[in-house]
């Protein structure tokens, strides 16, 4: 009996283990991007020291000289609630080093009110280059903004 009980305690944590891994699937989804996930950046309010409403998601594929891709994903809200989300990403100009702001050639975004992320929003031709990435996630009740900026990063 007892070793029936271990048994079915076993199974009841690989399928609670299982369930709680479902989370963490989806958020290794790549939102409409291709590539390996390079990066990730907490969406905070405050300027980065309040509360966290989503992650900045970015993506990296050699496809077409370099292509990175990004999406701005609420964690925060109850599913089908919208609000307003944006993603931005910039290609910088040649010389750019890490950590400068830039001036750039190529950009995308998406932003508008969604349920769960904006996004994708990529660029190509970034494998000699800097990039710049922005993404936010606002509160559907109130003006609290939640946003990540970079300067140049992820330089070729």
């Amino acid at each position: 009996m007892r070793t029936t009980l271990s048994a079915l305690a076993a199974a009841g944590l690989v399928l609670v283990g299982g369930i709680a891994a479902a989370p963490q699937a989806s958020a290794a989804s790549t939102y409409g991007c291709s590539g390996s996930l390079v990066d990730t950046y907490d969406l905070k309010t405050d300027n980065g020291t309040g509360t966290k409403y989503g992650e900045l998601y970015l993506y990296y594929s050699s496809a077409n000289g370099g292509t990175n891709c990004a999406a701005a994903v609420d964690t925060h809200f109850a599913s089908g609630v919208t609000k307003y989300q944006a993603v931005y990403i910039w290609r910088c100009v040649a010389g750019t080093k890490a950590g400068e702001f830039c001036d750039y050639d190529q950009s995308d975004h998406n932003s508008g009110t969604f349920a769960w992320y904006a996004g994708p929003a990529r660029i190509t031709g970034t494998a000699n280059r800097c990039i710049m990435v922005y993404g936010r996630v606002d509160d559907p009740n109130n003006s609290k903004v939640a946003e990540k900026s970079t300067l140049a990063s992820h330089c070729g």
